[in-house]
């Protein structure tokens, strides 16, 4: 029983460069997540594949083969030469040929076909049943959000019954991109459609916390580099970097993906099931909080007040959560999983929504993660009422910047007129319509 990654444009392919060797340090050889690999300096390799209309960050995930002991497998890679404009139109038709031959070249146009056969390959190569297929990408880039989406179509075509979970970074607000605004609108629209549910990350909430934590290690007296960005990441300048940033999203995932018993495997369709009650909620965010161990079983207050930090502050008793799936790792089955926590997590939360009596699914373990072996870590999945929020905040500034039809031409041009945005308009204002409902 295997699960199936998908890491498509650069954005979810440096994700995948942090996440995979955490995954190694805590299930290396585990056949949910890792297949078998006959190659020189790795036993193993990543039930992934990687997507890419430029091939840099890719090629430099397979140099690293057998670094954490596994190899990313070269025929599970698909690339292509150039980008996509930054546009999602192109990355969601140019990559199956549905522009003709005049636009692109062969390996563009049929980026998105390669990108289905490999993962077609690790579906059927799966141990035993195929549990379900994760998908990381970007909002903000045409690869991302675009062949992204249409990769997220394709698998619910080819998979129609296989679970479908995508995790989705926001661009920075004031990112370098000005269509970003658009491509999060119909990339939203159309996950919304098309998968059973999205993890939704901040690109602004992830730089901030970032900038705390590398802040924290500068107070404390770490190294320089420890706190500071590396000489090729220079937009970040304020203390934080790319890879700092997906170091969070790993951190946050790892205890999710990664059942305490070695011998269960990570079922994408339990953690939908928990945290998608309803088909139109479909999104949700995660955070971590860790303390270091002390002498003796970890008290509960601070790991919540850990995760509290990390988490956006919400009020408490506003009626804010839908559901929840929590995991807790390196605490004592009886601590972490009576009514006292799970009312305290709840509250801190923003509490339940009235309609819902089981709004927190509580998975605890006194085995601790490998890769944290003296620390408490409290990762939560929620679906809460915040994400109105965020999407309102997407809606609007691609509504103002519509309204005035800025950069329209170029997503008309690649056959996404002014049908296709107020489709994608309608679907994530009912959306938001439905979270403040709820």
């Amino acid at each position: 029983m295997s699960t199936v990654f998908v890491h498509v444009g650069q954005a979810g392919c440096q994700l995948g460069q942090a996440l995979w060797p955490a995954l190694a340090a805590e299930r290396l050889g585990s056949p949910d997540i890792f297949g078998f690999r006959a190659a020189k300096g790795a036993a193993y390799s990543p039930r992934a594949v990687l997507v890419d209309s430029e091939p840099k960050v890719v090629e430099s995930l397979l140099s690293g083969a057998g670094v954490c002991g596994y190899a990313f497998d070269p025929a599970s890679t698909a690339t292509a030469q150039s980008g996509r404009g930054g546009n999602f139109a192109l990355g969601y038709n140019g990559g199956f040929g549905d522009l003709g031959a005049g636009v692109g070249s062969s390996d563009q146009r049929q980026l998105g076909a390669r990108a289905m056969e490999c993962t077609r390959r690790q579906i059927e190569g799966c141990h035993g049943s195929h549990l379900g297929t994760i998908l990381a990408h970007s909002l903000g880039g045409g690869t991302g959000s675009g062949l992204g989406s249409r990769l997220v179509e394709e698998l619910r075509d080819a998979y129609p019954r296989s679970p479908l979970l995508v995790a989705s970074v926001l661009p920075i607000s004031t990112g370098e991109n000005p269509m970003q605004c658009y491509n999060a609108l119909l990339a939203l629209s159309a996950l919304q459609e098309l998968a059973d549910g999205v993890l939704l990350y901040e690109n602004d909430w992830l730089l901030s916390c970032a900038e705390g934590r590398s802040g924290a290690a500068a107070q404390s007296g770490s190294s320089s580099s420890s706190a500071t960005v590396d000489s090729g990441d220079g937009y970040w300048n304020r203390g934080a970097s790319l890879s700092s940033m997906n170091a969070i999203v790993a951190r946050d995932l790892v205890p999710v993906l990664c059942p305490a018993a070695s011998v269960q495997p990570f079922e994408p369709g339990e953690l939908l099931s928990s945290v998608f009650p309803m088909a139109t909620h479909k999104f949700a965010q995660a955070f971590s909080g860790e303390v270091l161990g002390q002498h003796g079983p970890p008290e509960m207050k601070p790991v919540l007040d850990s995760l509290t930090k990390a988490a956006p502050r919400c009020l408490r008793n506003s009626a804010n959560v839908l559901s929840a799936h929590a995991v807790l790792r390196g605490v004592p089955q009886q601590v972490g999983s009576g009514a006292a926590f799970q009312a305290d997590l709840l509250e801190r939360l923003g509490g339940p929504v009235l309609w819902q009596p089981f709004a927190a699914d509580i998975r605890c373990s006194p085995t601790p993660l490998r890769s944290a072996p003296s620390a408490a870590r409290l990762s939560v999945v929620v679906n809460w009422k915040r994400t109105s929020q965020v999407l309102r905040a997407v809606h609007e500034r691609a509504r103002q910047k519509y309204a005035s039809r800025m950069f329209a031409h170029w997503y008309d041009c690649y056959n996404f007129g002014p049908d296709a945005f107020a489709q994608a308009f309608e679907v994530i204002d009912d959306v938001i319509g439905n979270y403040e409902a709820s």
